[in-house]
């Protein structure tokens, strides 16, 4: 595709909520509205996750996820796998990149297809 201003090559992009056609030459450009799926997403999933009661960094992803403090979240891990989170697909998202970051095994219910 050929820009219709100067002729120049046009090249697709995406950036953020936007996509469209830019002109490489001249900056012509043509955009639309992008959603991404996760964010329109309105599944409530539920998230467990298991771990090592006595890995620190266990115990402070399972904190941060749940809200609760280093004692209680220890106690959770204690339990085996165990519910840490419902909600919707972007928290759900920044819950399960939490815990993967932390080494924790997890899972989510139904079929995330957002990871």
């Amino acid at each position: 595709m050929v820009c219709e201003l100067c002729g120049g090559k046009l090249e697709n992009f995406k950036e953020g909520s936007a996509q469209g056609l830019r002109c490489a030459d001249c900056g012509w450009s043509i955009v639309t509205t992008h959603i991404s799926g996760v964010k329109v997403d309105e599944t409530n999933y539920e998230v467990g996750c298991s771990g090592d009661y006595k890995n620190e960094v266990h115990i402070r992803a399972v904190s941060e996820v749940t809200g609760f403090n280093f004692l209680t979240s220890r106690k959770i891990l204690q339990k085996g796998r165990a519910l840490v989170f419902s909600g919707q697909a972007m928290d759900v998202l920044w819950v399960r990149n939490i815990l993967i970051s932390a080494g924790l095994d997890c899972t989510i219910e139904p079929d995330f297809n957002w990871a």
